[in-house]
């Protein structure tokens, strides 16, 4: 099983890269499929940008229960259809979570984004990994 950990502020290229594809697919179907077939055909390719965005963002990401720390993911669908929010620490700093029901426990709690440890960082990053 892969080991996870927490998001930090330098995760940033990660995401805007994703980002980066997602915006580049908006605009290739507003200047090229929006003049030739028309807004139903663009609106797919929207849709179909965002599914796609939201699928490379789940394959790295898992979440942790508030609960009972069970470590576990949930499928592109649930992570599309899920809202995501924040959450504070103690010192007062945020954090991103979503409302999931845990497999482990069945509580529906505010369960914390994780990110897949790589294994260069599992091995000398000097990072404490759970």
């Amino acid at each position: 099983m892969a080991r996870y950990i927490e998001r930090t502020k330098y995760d940033w290229w990660s995401t805007t890269w994703k980002l980066a594809v997602f915006i580049l697919l908006i605009v290739f179907a507003v200047a090229v499929i929006l003049p030739s077939r028309g807004w139903v055909w663009t609106s797919v390719m929207v849709l179909l940008s965002l599914w796609l965005y939201v699928r490379l963002m789940t394959r790295r990401t898992a979440y942790k229960c508030a609960d009972c720390g069970n470590v576990f993911q949930v499928s592109t669908a649930v992570n599309f259809f899920t809202t995501s929010s924040m959450g504070k620490n103690a010192d007062g700093t945020y954090f991103s979570a979503k409302k999931l029901t845990c497999p482990k426990c069945g509580k529906v709690t505010k369960a914390r984004v994780l990110k897949r440890a790589d294994a260069q960082a599992a091995k000398g990053s000097g990072r404490l990994l759970k």
